[in-house]
């Protein structure tokens, strides 16, 4: 059974909380949503997007769904929401100059102009500093919404204008019942969810495709050996995690949309390679998790974020990748 798409499931806190904010009228003018890819980052933005386009607003600061401004809102083409995505690998420069421009712009129908930057982790120095004056100085009409996997993977300009909204991970047996609800069998989703890490876009994507649930028991085996080795087997193990990678370009999709391989490149499989490691560390694998201490797998979390960033910044990837390895045995 293949599940479509994920409602926003298991962050009603945070959007409440966002919400109370824009209530009390004390909404900052810059959010950093962090949290793995396919947790649900979009679905949040495009949420609180929606309720700030919304004629009439609920009394708990959710839209109604059914008015003008909620309409074009859900349907992708209100003129005061702006969604910016990487055309590639990174999002660049003249991006965030359109950016800046629009930012200033007066809003059209509703209250507040909302730029949503999707994969904020892409962008560079140069990309980061064009927006820097909106960052410091944004008109109050603007909420600039940027995603990212953590706030470590941004550039120090966009996390420290910020404030963050961390979301997490659904709890498994929640993840797992709304796949039931959606007719995924009771087994297969049990599994799905315990292999997404609790991730309800990772989630989907497995459904859509059974070797990604090969791989990822693949990546079990390698934290598996990973606890087992001695320093002298770095290289041989930075070998076996770039092999996975090569594997997953094959089958992952950055657009589910898309039915074309190609439009992966090798940097984007090794950064999917390194988030579904990320969960590994994080006990998203049960039955191959080792005996770490929590310190030791937050720790080695952080080394595997940091590798994935230096690498979607286009930092050689093998030698990335050979450090990485070296770190996580000196752990």
């Amino acid at each position: 059974m293949v599940v479509d798409h994920a409602p926003l499931l298991g962050h009603e806190e945070a959007l409440q909380a966002v919400r109370r904010m824009r209530l009390q009228q004390c909404l900052p003018h810059a959010l950093l949503l962090t949290g793995p890819d396919g947790v649900g980052k979009t679905t949040f933005a495009l949420t609180v997007a929606a309720d700030l386009a919304c004629d009439d607003l609920q009394s708990d600061g959710g839209h109604c769904g059914v008015c003008r401004g909620c309409t074009l809102a859900l349907a992708g083409s209100h003129p005061d929401i702006l969604r910016i995505a990487p055309p590639k690998e990174e999002t660049t420069i003249g991006q965030m100059r359109e950016l800046r421009y629009v930012a200033n712009l007066a809003p059209n129908l509703s209250s507040r102009r909302v730029i949503v930057i999707e994969k904020a982790e892409t962008l560079n120095d140069q990309a980061a500093n064009a927006i820097l004056k909106v960052l410091e100085d944004a008109p109050d009409h603007l909420l600039l919404m940027a995603l990212a996997p953590s706030c470590q993977s941004v550039l120090p300009t966009i996390e420290s204008r910020s404030i963050e909204i961390p979301l997490k991970p659904v709890e498994r047996i929640r993840l797992a019942d709304f796949l039931r609800l959606q007719g995924v069998e009771s087994g297969e989703a049990d599994t799905l969810s315990a292999y997404s890490g609790g991730v309800p876009g990772r989630a989907i994507s497995l459904s859509k495709n059974p070797e990604l649930v090969a791989l990822l028991a693949r990546i079990g085996a390698w934290v598996n050996k990973l606890s087992e080795s001695p320093l002298g087997f770095a290289l041989k193990l930075a070998e076996e995690l770039g092999d996975i990678a090569d594997l997953a370009k094959k089958y992952i999709r950055i657009d589910d949309t898309s039915e074309d391989p190609a439009a992966v490149s090798d940097r984007q499989a090794i950064g999917w390679t390194l988030d579904a490691l990320m969960a590994a560390f994080q006990s998203s694998f049960d039955h191959s998790q080792p005996k770490w201490e929590p310190e030791q797998t937050a720790k080695m979390a952080g080394e595997v974020n940091r590798t994935r960033r230096l690498i979607l910044s286009y930092a050689a990837a093998d030698l990335q990748l050979e450090r990485l390895v070296i770190r996580l045995l000196q752990s």
